[in-house]
């Protein structure tokens, strides 16, 4: 079955060198939230991480330690292992400098077998899409593909709102379509000449989820895209 996104709000096309002003935004965001309520952030890996990075460290510049209660931080996806394996998202991200200190996180590995370790976080990423308001950091590939949504694969049509599935290397485990229902504010950093096509088509095609995941974001109400490739 091919499935098509849900509907199309505007989106934002923001041309930036390095997204450095987007995760200052997003930190930013994400203060104003915390101040009227919880607040869940779900964050992403590979080329983003060193935002994510800069975003918390604004995050805690501009929110009181009260207000940093409310947060809840965990991933769009994980690639499965050992907990603290070097391939891991999360443990780049705490290597990275990304401080979790006074907040709430929803770790995906659990050091236990595929099915129960998706299972557990499906659990605790509803509890958390429960929260007043959820704002998420994605990246996008050459492919097209979303947080860990590869095209054609079988998170495409999963309806539980996390997967796990083997794809090239990595076992991965991914948020799927049924979760970006609950996603409020979707910030999106896409660098590289190898990424223009995608951002393109992102911008001027209406396709297929199956055949291009990042589609999903046209469903999200508020969202950015952040990159070095897109001309007017």
């Amino acid at each position: 079955m091919d499935f098509l996104f849900c509907y199309n709000l505007p989106m934002e096309f923001i041309h930036s060198e390095d997204g450095k002003d987007g995760a200052i935004a997003m930190g930013d965001e994400l203060a104003e939230a915390l101040k009227k309520g919880s607040v869940t952030w779900l964050v992403c890996g590979g080329s983003s991480i060193a935002l994510a990075v800069i975003a918390m460290r604004h995050l805690r510049e501009k929110t009181s330690e009260e207000d940093l209660a409310r947060l809840t931080v965990g991933l769009t996806d994980e690639r499965y292992g050992d907990v603290g394996h070097k391939d891991s998202n999360w443990q780049q991200l705490l290597d990275a400098g990304f401080d979790t200190a006074g907040v709430d996180v929803i770790p995906t590995l659990i050091g236990a077998p595929l099915a129960e370790t998706v299972t557990a976080y499906a659990e605790k990423l509803d509890r958390a899409l429960d929260a007043d308001t959820v704002i998420v950091q994605f990246g996008i590939g050459a492919d097209g593909h979303i947080a860990g949504i590869l095209p054609g694969s079988s998170a495409v049509t999963a309806a539980e709102l996390v997967a796990g599935y083997e794809a090239g290397p990595y076992t991965r485990i991914t948020m799927t379509p049924p979760a970006f229902d609950r996603v409020d504010i979707a910030y999106a950093f896409v660098f590289g000449e190898s990424k223009r096509e995608a951002v393109e088509k992102l911008r001027t095609q209406d396709l297929s989820i199956s055949d291009m995941p990042s589609q999903l974001l046209k469903q999200i109400p508020a969202k950015s895209i952040h990159t070095d490739v897109y001309c007017r």
